[in-house]
């Protein structure tokens, strides 16, 4: 058994020093502990050894936290066990051991503190494995606590701060040592060190996976825009107009053969689309004019949504809003979630008079997007309650404006006399806010595309109808007395007592 070759004697405060190298970088709280010291007295002596520098004063060895709460207390004498004063190769190694153990079993050391001090006895000449046989770590975890306790950088900064676990800085060390993938440990660290929540082992392996995954695109994208390649829109991974290439070619071969490319979200590489080969049936007379119709009217269509839009942006800075829409809007949109697209964005880019940025390049997407965003919401924030209330609700139909450039925007279904949903159910929710709120009048061309649709469809809910068809006429039914929509051939009787007669 070793012999303790200690004296207990009681000093003055001003003599007991606080170690100059204490690993513990806060002593945290000390209220509880220097209430119960003033108390109850200091009932486990502080450890300390003669100073090196001053004759008469003492270096605290082991508990420095107790006499940082005996002064707050208001002591003037503490009992301390004295000890030699240790040899010049062993002492500074034997205080970070103590630190180190008796930190511990009191108030927890961070893990920052631990790493501190590891990295101290490595200084002092201690070997890794002594370390870790002592301290049961295993040797990668007493190099990883060395490695991320010698830098000062954002990992270390944030691991100081309790937002990044051991594990997780591991794993950037990992990165940083074995990456071959060019700024991908550093773009990794550029995220995670600004999360002000920290990030636990799987946050940073998933944002070393999307990072990795957007490296990997954007050199992708670079090559193809050398090639001059084209990219195709969201829609043609699923259209039937375009099918995707199964033969193997390089890039040039897709671009020399007019394919276009898309990106899937988790895939780094393109898919490549070539454009289906439709043949094309005569047509009959009948099917000659419908298509003319279309054509006319696809043709009108663009035109007629340009003006719209105009008329909207125009609309909302001559118009005064109602405010009980505008706290209706606010109300609603408080509780839900607006999703925009790339259209939606253009179209409220083209309401509030701030073009949308070019977002083709994917390494500075976001960052041009957040600062299109800050601008939308400084021109917003300076408008009324009552044109944010508007706003909120327009916003609610952008969806719905990017289909009416097209025919299919118009189209009507038998199933809007259920309880089901329809493209039209919408169409008409936005052309009910843009002539009730904003004073839109129909263009003439918007009118033959709503009677063109309804006319294909006569199961469906008339009450929905925008404009009436030119053949038809209100009227009450004979049998049952009730309104109904009758066209020129109308005989008297609804469909239902006309059955019952037959």
């Amino acid at each position: 058994m070793a012999k303790f070759n200690g004296r207990l004697e009681v000093l003055a405060l001003s003599a007991v020093h606080q170690h100059p190298d204490n690993i513990r970088e806060d002593l945290g709280d000390l209220t509880q502990l220097s209430g119960e010291i003033k108390e109850l007295g200091l009932l486990n002596p502080l450890l300390v050894y003669p100073h090196p520098d001053r004759e008469g004063d003492f270096v605290v060895q082991d508990g420095n936290r107790r006499r940082a709460a005996a002064a707050q207390a208001g002591l003037t004498e503490v009992p301390c066990v004295v000890l030699p004063e240790p040899k010049a190769e062993r002492g500074p190694r034997a205080d970070i051991e103590t630190m180190l153990t008796t930190g511990r079993n009191h108030r927890p050391l961070s893990e920052a503190e631990v790493s501190k001090g590891i990295q101290g006895l490595l200084d002092l000449g201690m070997d890794i494995t002594t370390v870790g046989k002592k301290f049961k770590m295993s040797r990668k975890e007493v190099q990883a606590r060395a490695k991320v306790a010698q830098k000062n950088d954002g990992i270390s900064k944030a691991y100081s701060a309790g937002r990044l676990r051991l594990d997780a800085v591991q794993r950037l060390q990992e990165l940083e040592e074995q990456s071959d993938i060019p700024e991908l440990y550093e773009r990794t660290v550029e995220r995670i060190e600004d999360m002000a929540n920290g990030a636990s082992i799987d946050t940073v392996e998933r944002v070393i996976a999307e990072t990795e995954l957007s490296i990997k695109k954007s050199l992708r994208v670079a090559e193809l825009k050398e090639l001059d390649a084209k990219e195709g829109d969201y829609e043609i991974s699923y259209s039937n107009a375009w099918t995707a290439v199964e033969d193997k070619m390089t890039d040039a071969e897709h671009v020399a053969a007019g394919h276009k490319y898309r990106f899937n979200y988790r895939d780094p590489e393109p898919i490549w689309y070539v454009k289906a080969k439709k043949v094309k049936p005569e047509l009959t007379e009948a099917e000659k004019q419908e298509k003319q119709t279309q054509n006319k009217l696809k043709s009108m269509l663009p035109i007629v949504q340009r003006s719209r839009i105009a008329f909207v942006k125009n609309a909302f800075e001559t118009v005064k809003p109602s405010e009980v829409v505008a706290k209706e809007a606010i109300a609603k949109k408080i509780t839900t979630q607006v999703l925009y697209s790339e259209e939606g964005r253009t179209i409220l880019g083209e309401v509030v008079g701030l073009k949308v940025p070019d977002l083709d390049d994917m390494s500075s997407a976001y960052v041009l997007l957040d600062r299109w965003n800050t601008e939308v919401h400084k021109h917003l924030i300076r408008q009324s309650m009552a044109y944010l209330g508007v706003m909120l609700a327009f916003a609610d139909h952008l969806g719905t404006e990017e289909t009416l450039g097209k025919l299919s925007g118009f189209e009507r279904s038998g199933f809007e006399n259920g309880n089901y949903s329809s493209r039209w159910i919408s169409s008409h929710a936005y052309y009910s806010f843009l002539t009730e709120h904003l004073g839109y009048q129909l263009d003439l061309d918007e009118k033959l595309a709503m009677e063109y649709s309804a006319m294909n469809e006569p199961r469906r809910n008339r009450e929905l109808d925008l404009v009436p068809l030119p053949d038809e006429v209100t009227a009450t039914c004979g049998g049952c007395n009730q309104e109904v929509v009758a066209d020129s051939e109308w005989q008297g009787q609804c469909i239902d007592c006309d059955g019952e007669n037959e």
